[in-house]
């Protein structure tokens, strides 16, 4: 959905992955799956926010993507570290205006 907006993207197959892929560096958004093999998204975003925590590193947001759309799943995603948590299935305008508000709290933390 993000490829024709010019997005550069990296899709890994499980939460491991993408935590490795995290800390190879260079991404300005994380859009992360809550329910994947290895190491499910909700551990994947606490294992990046302690990253970032013990280097010092910016945060960078992070998007919950899920079909679990409950109060305890939201929560469960702040308690993580996400910054926002969206449901499937996702629309184009949606998820466009997710990540573009996403990077505009970052762009107005650093600005600050």
């Amino acid at each position: 959905m993000l490829e024709p907006l010019g997005v550069e993207l990296t899709a890994v197959e499980d939460g491991a992955q993408a935590l490795a892929a995290f800390r190879r560096g260079g991404f300005d958004l994380v859009l992360m799956d809550m329910q994947m093999p290895v190491m499910d998204g909700l551990t994947a975003t606490v294992e990046i926010r302690a990253y970032e925590r013990r280097t010092g590193a910016e945060a960078t947001p992070i998007l919950m993507l899920t079909a679990n759309a409950m109060s305890e799943h939201v929560e469960a995603s702040r308690r993580a570290g996400a910054d926002g948590h969206l449901t499937k299935p996702l629309s184009v305008a949606g998820l466009t205006r997710a990540v573009a508000e996403a990077l505009e709290r970052t762009t107005d933390q650093v600005t600050a």
